[in-house]
């Protein structure tokens, strides 16, 4: 084998790094462009809920658009997990997610309108992963597939 070969073998090498380093950087730039859009959703749901619930104070109910937005962070939790299902929300978030969505599940005023969709009193076949989350503490629904597991996990930093 000659010279040329060579050159042209270890360029074709080279590409093949850099290729591969290219996609994983914009993997893991679309993970931090889909978290980031759902934290930025996360506080505009949270400015409409009441005052109270601002400070982990219970109130007596709500009505209107404070109930609404109630729906909305839960309708927001269970799209959360859904992205997770999917591979498109990192350990290090999922880590602060998680509990977060946990303790709102348990006060006030999402845990009145949550009770009634737990129970399947509402909504029976919607927030199926919600309701995993919340029977089960260290539920996460992220499944890598098989046949790319580690490889796929390393470049989405998961």
């Amino acid at each position: 084998m000659n010279a040329e070969f060579w050159v042209a073998f270890g360029t074709g090498i080279v590409a093949a790094i850099a290729l591969i380093t290219s996609l994983a950087g914009a993997a893991k730039a679309r993970v931090k462009t889909i978290e980031d859009a759902y934290i930025t959703r996360y506080w505009q749901i949270l400015d409409r809920f009441p005052a109270d619930a601002l400070v982990a104070q219970d109130g007596t109910g709500c009505a209107g658009e404070e109930l609404k937005a109630v729906r909305l962070y839960l309708r927001l939790c269970e799209d959360e997990l859904e992205l997770r299902q999917l591979g498109w929300v990192g350990n290090d978030t999922w880590r602060q997610w998680r509990p977060g969505i946990q303790a709102q599940l348990n006060q006030w005023p999402v845990a009145g309108e949550w009770a009634p969709i737990r129970d399947s009193q509402r909504a029976p076949h919607q927030f199926t992963l919600l309701r995993q989350l919340d029977t089960n503490p260290d539920y996460d629904p992220y499944r890598p597939r098989r046949y790319i597991g580690r490889l796929t996990r390393k470049w989405r930093g998961l």
